[in-house]
């Protein structure tokens, strides 16, 4: 078994700097947006805004709870 993961591994080692050079090779043409850095934030900030909002509100809540059932 110790010699099959040894082979395992050694081929994973081998051919990881292979599989980055082939992934980091572009298509080729215009960028799809213009200036390059198009990173859409909008939606997926405003969730996690609120989903700490709720988590935020229920910690708070349950600290509330605690400190009643506790005086």
């Amino acid at each position: 078994m110790k010699n099959v993961l040894r082979i395992v591994f050694s081929l994973i080692l081998v051919t990881l700097p292979f599989a980055n050079a082939v992934m980091a090779t572009g298509i080729g043409g215009p960028p799809p947006c213009w200036p390059p850095p198009c990173i859409p934030i909008d939606g997926g900030l405003s969730l996690l805004i609120a989903a700490g909002t709720i988590l935020g509100g229920k910690k708070a809540l349950d600290l509330r709870r605690s400190r009643k059932r506790s005086a």
